[in-house]
């Protein structure tokens, strides 16, 4: 875990004033880990310390610290004071931030005052010595491009917006199908012909071609193959991908270029729900953190 500063930003520009809350220090057995961070603001919250009765506590400390603007450090044991089976204890950094106090980056550090009640603490994720606390910054995180926002696309990045290490960019020909609900950390682009926006992609995108239209989704996988990329994905039916992969061929593209995109995607033996198909992807993309191996077809 890191300081996501642009996380944090997307947070502040929707909601105003808002805590951070990070894990400074673990002992025993505990939920989470040092590094791991939460988000309160007034009448809302985004992210997991675990622990349910110590999150809580610390989300009802934090409302209140939200109202004094100060920042404060404590260490909750998680048995004695919490009744937890995990037995151990959790320090916590509790600090509010808006747009005059949000901290700035340098050399991919994020450094600010440290208040008076922490302890030292010389840790990879956390250092805190000489009253500055000292974070790494966040990396940019797995690009990943979702075009069309119906069923599975909805179901999709409901799923990947709570996890850090992916960047979503999430693209529809109209803005009313995307969720009032999506996570500010997600792109959202509205545009009427969507496969213009494919060379803006990086080449180390992961592309999941999710429309509702089958026109749609062909002006894709050949505008994607026109360019670069990690993975491309499509959704669909071995019926689907056969015929696609004749008009590809018409349209004068190489099979081996061809079979460069994945069709069906996901894990086709959990089911066409759309949630189903989604858990698939998202079992594919975790699994295959080191290999670029999705449904048996390497990506170059």
């Amino acid at each position: 875990m890191a300081f996501d500063l642009q996380r944090l930003k997307q947070l502040i520009d929707r909601h105003g004033r808002v805590a951070r809350i990070v894990i400074t220090d673990v002992r025993g057995s505990t939920p989470r880990t040092v590094g791991t961070e939460m988000f309160v603001w007034d009448n809302g919250q985004d992210g997991t310390i675990g622990g349910g009765a110590l999150e809580y506590q610390v989300t009802n400390a934090a409302e209140q610290t939200l109202k004094e603007q100060r920042t404060w450090a404590h260490t909750y044991p998680l048995g004695p004071n919490l009744g937890q089976c995990c037995g151990g204890s959790v320090g916590i950094l509790c600090e509010v931030f808006d747009h005059t106090t949000l901290p700035v980056a340098s050399a991919d550090v994020v450094k600010r005052p440290a208040p008076s009640q922490i302890n030292p603490i010389n840790h990879s994720n956390l250092t805190v010595q000489n009253g500055e606390i000292h974070e790494p910054l966040h990396p940019s995180g797995k690009p990943i491009w979702i075009w069309g926002a119906g069923h599975v696309g909805r179901a999709l990045v409901h799923i990947l917006q709570t996890l850090p290490q992916f960047d979503l960019t999430w693209v529809d020909f109209d803005q009313g199908r995307f969720p009032s609900d999506t996570a500010p950390s997600t792109t959202v682009i509205q545009a009427a012909e969507m496969p213009m926006l494919v060379p803006h992609a990086p080449a180390d995108a992961h592309h999941f071609i999710l429309t509702y239209s089958h026109d749609v989704d062909l002006a894709l996988c050949l505008a994607l193959l026109k360019h670069d990329f990690k993975y491309a994905g499509l959704i669909g039916s071995d019926t689907k991908w056969s015929r696609f992969r004749k008009r590809l061929t018409d349209a004068g593209l190489e099979m081996s270029d061809i079979e460069r995109i994945t069709c069906p995607i996901g894990r086709p033996e959990y089911g066409k729900h759309p949630s189903e198909i989604a858990i698939g992807i998202l079992c594919n993309l975790l699994g295959d953190e080191g290999a670029n191996t999705y449904g048996g077809r390497v990506a170059k």
